[in-house]
């Protein structure tokens, strides 16, 4: 028996090592990580980070002015449309307050540092997100194995199920530090300049629920009413 798995392990290798393929082989990235946005509270924790990033970018930039620039926050209408807009300006204008940055309403000074900040959200249609865990198959057939033969000859054959339980509460935990990952993503990207110079850029990425996306991006669309060339042509109502 144990020649024949050889022989079998043997050939498959063979069979491997000969093969040829007209195309590059699909390689995957090596294993990352990327949070996942699911909370006001989420983007608080951005606002101080970047807040942060931004200070120490004017220490390094400005090291010996005694005073560092004051920064204008650029606020469009746009902004009051999406919650994230909306709610990000708020929070990193007091977060720049609180680490003693200045802050304007307005560009009314030349040296004034203008702070920008935009969102594009992106919604894959065609990936493979979810994957098995390696070793989640062998494992499931060798307790399915484990069971069966507990069933037999065990004298507590309950116990031989102690795994799964146990196994599932250990499932149940993760889901707390991971998530899942979706098909929609959020960049978020924020930049500072002075004049036609970049002081200071930062770039996000992460994950959302697939129905947050209107959170980051503005959904009402617009439609324009044309002017009939001739009335028989007009829609009802026109």
């Amino acid at each position: 028996m144990k020649k024949i798995i050889l022989f079998i392990i043997t050939l498959l290798a063979v069979l491997t090592g000969c093969a040829r393929y007209p195309i590059p082989i699909a390689l995957s990235h090596p294993t990352n990580y990327q949070l996942k946005m699911q909370s006001a509270q989420h983007w608080e924790v951005l606002a101080e980070d970047v807040a942060q990033r931004i200070k120490n970018s004017l220490k390094a930039t400005f090291p010996n002015a005694v005073v560092k620039p004051s920064i204008f926050i650029r606020y469009t209408k746009e902004y009051e449309k999406v919650p994230f807009g909306k709610a990000f300006y708020h929070l990193l204008r007091s977060k720049l307050v609180q680490k003693g940055t200045v802050v304007l309403n307005d560009m009314g000074y030349k040296d004034t540092l203008l702070l920008d900040y935009d969102m594009q959200v992106v919604q894959h249609k065609d990936r493979r997100t979810t994957y098995p865990i390696p070793g989640m198959l062998t494992a499931l057939g060798a307790g399915v194995w484990l069971v069966s033969q507990a069933d037999k000859h065990w004298a507590n054959p309950g116990l031989a199920a102690a795994p799964f339980v146990v196994g599932a509460d250990v499932l149940a935990s993760s889901s707390r530090y991971f998530p899942g990952e979706t098909d929609t993503e959020v960049v978020i990207n924020t930049t500072m300049t002075l004049r036609q110079q970049f002081i200071f850029g930062d770039s996000r990425i992460y994950y959302i629920n697939d129905g947050d996306f209107d959170h980051y991006e503005n959904d009402s669309k617009n439609f324009a009413v044309v002017g009939c060339a001739e009335r028989s042509t007009c829609p009802a109502g026109q």
